[in-house]
C-alpha cells in the first residue's frame, strides 16, 4: 500500500521580521538624506525664530534684565566656546549678533522695528551659509552622475578593438582582447588570436593600424610576445599620455646599482614607467657588449656617464674610459677611472694593451684549477663571472669607447683598429671584457666602413644591448634589432622649448625593442666621480699588464704570435719540494684568509704546473704544525702567533 506523504506547509518568518529588499533600503536612505538636507537649509530660520521666541517669553513673563541677561550671557558663552574649538568663525559672529539683539530686545521690546531688524539682518547673514550648502550639494550631485569614460581607461577597449582595428587589417582578423589592465597613461591587454591563422610577426608589422585607430604616435604602441609565448597572440601596450617620460628621474631616487648576482642595473624608465635595465654581465654568458647611438644633445654621452657611475660604485667591476675626442666627451670621468685615455693615438695604444691582457685572462680562466660541489678537481671555466674565487676574484672590465668613428675612421689607425675590435667583440666576452661603444648613428660608416664592420656591429649588438637616442639618420636601425626608427624621436617636448635629453629606444635584457624609454641621470655625477671607486683592478690582471709593458720595454711585440711570452715559455721542469709549497701557501695567507681555490692559483703562478693535491697536503701539514687554521668550509688563515 502506497504511503502518502503530506506536504509540509512552508514556514515563513513573520511579516515584521522579513528583511527589507535592497531597493527599499536604498530609497529610505535617500529620503532620510533629503530630509536631513532640508533641515540644514532651515537652520537659520529656526535659529532666528528661537531668538525672537526667547525675547517674547522674557517680555511676557516679566523676567528682568538681571535674570534673562544672565541666562543669555551663559548660553552665548557656551556657544562661543564650542564654535571657537571647531574653528567656526561665522557661528561666532552670529552668536555675538544674536546676543546684542537679545539685550536690546529685553530693554526696548521684541516687537515692531526690533523684530524687523532681527529678521532682515539674520537672513542677510545666512546667505553665505546657504550658498556653501548649495555648492556642496551640487558637487555631490555632479560626482554621483555617471561620468564619460576617459580614452585611456581599460573600460570599452574590447568594443573599440572590434569596431576600429579588426575590420581594418587582415593581420588582426578573428582576434579579440582579454585581460585589460591600466598602466600609467594608458592600458595593456592580451590579443587572443586564432591558432593557425593569426601570427605575432604579421601583427607586429601592422602596428601602425593600432596607433591610427587609437589616435596616438606609433612609438607609443608596443606589441610583444603573449604570456606563455603563444605565437598566435600578443601583449599590446598603448600609452595615450605623451608626458610619462617628461619628468627627469635620478639614479639616487631609484637606488640604482649593479646587482652583484645578475650584473643588471636600472638605467631609466620605459614609456609605461616600468624600469629599463642594462646588462653588464650575465650568469649564463659572461660580459655583455653595447652600442649607444645619438646625435649631439640627444643624451648619449650623459647616458655613458650614468653607466660609468654605476660601474664606479660596483665592487666587481672597473672602468676603462677611452675618449677619442681628447677628453671632451666625459670631462667628469677622465682620469678618474681605473684606466683612462684621451685622444685617438692614446686610445689605440690602450686597446692593444687590453687585447693582450684579455688574451692572458682568457688563458688563465681556461686553465684555472678548481673543485666543484662534489669535491672533484677540475680545470678551467667557460667564462668569467666577476668575483669568482676559483679564478682569483677577477673583476669585470667595462671598456667605454667614446666617439668610436674618430678611431675607426682614422686613415692610419682605423683599419687595424677595426680588425682588432671586430675580433675583441667575439673574444673578450669570456675573459670579462664588456665593450660599450658610442657613436652618432647606426650606419656602417660609424663602425669603420669596411667589410668587417658589419661583423663588428653585429657582434656588439647581438652580444648585449643597444640604446638609440635621437639620430640624424634613419639607416640601419633595424639591423641592430630595434623595432622603431630613432630619427623620428622629437627634439623638444611637445608644446615646450625643453629638449628631450635621454629619450630613445632600447633593445636589451628587458626584451622591449619597440618601447620608448628615457635614461636616468645622477643628481651629483661629479661627487660620484671624485669618490673612491668600490672596485679595484685585481692582482692577476695587474700582473698581465706588467707582462705587456715589460715586453714592450724589451722591444718585443706582444701581439707577435712568435713572441715568447710567459704563457708560451717552456722552461725546464720546475724543481720544487713540499717545503716550497708550504712556504708559498704561508706567503699567500700573509695578506689574510684565502679560499683554497685562490691559494691554488697563487701557488701555480709561482711554482709552475704542479699537481693540485700538493696544496691541500701543504695546508694539512701547516694545520698540524699549528701554523694555519681553517676558517670555513674551504678557506684558511695564518694563526695570530705566526703572523706576529
Amino acid at each position: 500500500m502506497a504511503t502518502t506523504v503530506k506536504k509540509q506547509p512552508k514556514i515563513t518568518a513573520p511579516e515584521e521580521e522579513k528583511p527589507k529588499p535592497k531597493r527599499v533600503r536604498r530609497a529610505m536612505r535617500r529620503l532620510k538624506h533629503r530630509k536631513k538636507g532640508r533641515r540644514r537649509y532651515a537652520r537659520p530660520v529656526v535659529w532666528l525664530a528661537g531668538i525672537q521666541a526667547t525675547a517674547v517669553f522674557a517680555d511676557v513673563t516679566g523676567l528682568g534684565l538681571e535674570i534673562s541677561g544672565a541666562a543669555m550671557v551663559l548660553a552665548a558663552g557656551v556657544r562661543m566656546v564650542k564654535a571657537r574649538r571647531r574653528g567656526q568663525k561665522p557661528a561666532m559672529k552670529r552668536t555675538v549678533a544674536g546676543s546684542v539683539w537679545l539685550l536690546a530686545a529685553t530693554i526696548i521690546g521684541p516687537y515692531g522695528l526690533m523684530a524687523l531688524v532681527l529678521w532682515v539682518v539674520g537672513l542677510v547673514m545666512a546667505v553665505p551659509y546657504w550658498y556653501e550648502l548649495y555648492r556642496e550639494d551640487d558637487r555631490g550631485r555632479r560626482e554621483s552622475r555617471p561620468k564619460a569614460l576617459p580614452k585611456s581607461t581599460v573600460s570599452g577597449v574590447e568594443a573599440w578593438w572590434d569596431q576600429t582595428v579588426v575590420p581594418n587589417h587582415v593581420a588582426f582578423a578573428g582576434t579579440r582582447l582579454a585581460q585589460p589592465e591600466p598602466v600609467p597613461g594608458g592600458f595593456t591587454v592580451v590579443i587572443v588570436g586564432e591558432p593557425g591563422k593569426t601570427e605575432l610577426d604579421k601583427m607586429a608589422k601592422a602596428i601602425g593600424t593600432v596607433a591610427s585607430a587609437r589616435r596616438v604616435a606609433k612609438d607609443q604602441v608596443e606589441l610583444g610576445p603573449a604570456p606563455g609565448g603563444d605565437h598566435s597572440g600578443a601583449r599590446l601596450t598603448v600609452i595615450e599620455r605623451g608626458d610619462n617620460l617628461r619628468a627627469t628621474r635620478f639614479l639616487e631616487d631609484d637606488s640604482a646599482a649593479i646587482d652583484l648576482e645578475t650584473g643588471i642595473a636600472r638605467v631609466g624608465s620605459f614609456f609605461d614607467l616600468k624600469p629599463a635595465h642594462w646588462s653588464f654581465w650575465t650568469t649564463s654568458a659572461g660580459a655583455q657588449m653595447g652600442i649607444n647611438a645619438g646625435s649631439t644633445g640627444a643624451g648619449k654621452s650623459q647616458f655613458g656617464a650614468t653607466k660609468l657611475a654605476l660601474v664606479h660604485q660596483c665592487e666587481l667591476a672597473v672602468a676603462a674610459l677611452l675618449d677619442n675626442q681628447d677628453g671632451s666627451s666625459q670631462p667628469d670621468w677622465n682620469g678618474r677611472t681605473a684606466i683612462s685615455r684621451e685622444g685617438v693615438e692614446a686610445c689605440w695604444e690602450e686597446l692593444q694593451a687590453l687585447d693582450y691582457v684579455m688574451g692572458r685572462r682568457a688563458q688563465h680562466i681556461a686553465h684555472a684549477p678548481w673543485a666543484d660541489e662534489l669535491g672533484r678537481e677540475r680545470r678551467g671555466k667557460p667564462f668569467l663571472l666577476p668575483g669568482d674565487p676559483d679564478v682569483g676574484r677577477m673583476v669585470l672590465m667595462y671598456v667605454a669607447i667614446e666617439e668610436l668613428p674618430l678611431l675607426l675612421g682614422d686613415p692610419e689607425i682605423g683599419p687595424e683598429a677595426t680588425d682588432l675590435l671586430a675580433s675583441a667583440a667575439k673574444t673578450w666576452r669570456k675573459p670579462g671584457g664588456a665593450i660599450d661603444v658610442f657613436t652618432q648613428n647606426l650606419g656602417l660608416e660609424n663602425f669603420g666602413g669596411r667589410p668587417i664592420s658589419n661583423t663588428l656591429r653585429s657582434n656588439l649588438s647581438g652580444g648585449g644591448s643597444v640604446a638609440a637616442f635621437r639620430t640624424g639618420s634613419s639607416q640601419d636601425w633595424h639591423m641592430v634589432g630595434l623595432a622603431a626608427d630613432p630619427s623620428t624621436l622629437p627634439e623638444f617636448w611637445e608644446g615646450t622649448r625643453e629638449k628631450t635629453h635621454g629619450l630613445g629606444f632600447m633593445k636589451g635584457i628587458d626584451n622591449r625593442p619597440g618601447g620608448k624609454w628615457r635614461a636616468s641621470i645622477s643628481r651629483d655625477l661629479f661627487g660620484i666621480a671624485t669618490s673612491p671607486a668600490a672596485g679595484q683592478l685585481d692582482d692577476i690582471t695587474r700582473g698581465f699588464y706588467e707582462e705587456y709593458y715589460e715586453m714592450r720595454r724589451r722591444g718585443v711585440d706582444p701581439r707577435d704570435p712568435d713572441a715568447v711570452t710567459p704563457a708560451k715559455a717552456s722552461p725546464a721542469a720546475p724543481k720544487w719540494s713540499s717545503g716550497d709549497v708550504e712556504a708559498v701557501v704561508e706567503h699567500v695567507l700573509l695578506s689574510g684568509p684565502r679560499e683554497i681555490g685562490a691559494i691554488c692559483v697563487a701557488a701555480r703562478r709561482r711554482l709552475g704546473d704542479m699537481p693540485l693535491g700538493e696544496v691541500p697536503a701543504a695546508l694539512r701539514a701547516l694545520e698540524k704544525a699549528g701554523r694555519v687554521r681553517k676558517t670555513g668550509d674551504d678557506s684558511y688563515q695564518l694563526v695570530k702567533e705566526v703572523q706576529q
